[in-house]
């Protein structure tokens, strides 16, 4: 069982790979090696199949069942083995991450992994207006973003570790500046 829904979802993978303009569960299944009623087996709709594409990119890059970063020492230590592990990402994971459906798929965890990086940055984020606790988690929130790595390789051709050692000052700069802000009554 856990080989063939491994084997639909390096289908979907595929499939999302090659840009398909609308991805269909046939198309899933072909790529797959298996019928459309297997795929409906395993995800009963689209989306849900989407949506364990997210858990099943974070097992294959050694980062599924972590627990969320504490503060921002743990955030910069998961951006970094990200960066590494972003690295050594096969080029049709990294297509697929690109595609229209890698973005519907962020988008369905994004306030969870807003809330995450709240939670991380409180110890920073206390003396702060609500509008820049926002800002400070937006900004980090794209530091530590696949495309943010991506970027720094294509534009700057620059390894996994130089690209960490950039996110992780632009990270502690912020943090810094957030830590020392005083609140309003100082």
């Amino acid at each position: 069982m856990r080989r063939t829904r491994e084997q639909i979802l390096e289908g979907l993978v595929r499939a999302m790979a090659r840009g398909l303009a609308d991805l269909s569960i046939p198309e899933v299944a072909r790529e797959a090696g298996v019928s459309v009623p297997t795929v409906y087996r395993y995800f009963k709709t689209k989306r849900e199949l989407i949506e364990a594409l997210g858990v099943y990119t974070l097992q294959k890059i050694g980062a599924a069942g972590r627990q969320p970063p504490q503060n921002v020492e743990e955030l910069i230590a998961g951006m970094r083995e990200l960066a590494r592990k972003y690295e050594e990402l096969d080029e049709t994971l990294r297509a697929a991450a690109m595609s229209e459906f890698a973005y519907e798929a962020r988008r369905a965890v994004l306030p969870a992994r807003l809330k995450m990086l709240e939670q991380a940055l409180t110890p920073v984020t206390g003396a702060l207006s609500e509008e820049d606790r926002v800002r400070l988690r937006n900004v980090i929130l794209i530091l530590t973003s696949t495309a943010s790595i991506r970027a720094f390789k294509d534009y700057l051709g620059l390894s996994g570790n130089e690209t960490a050692d950039n996110i992780e000052w632009a990270m502690r700069i912020l943090c810094e500046w957030a830590a020392n802000q005083k609140t309003e009554d100082e």
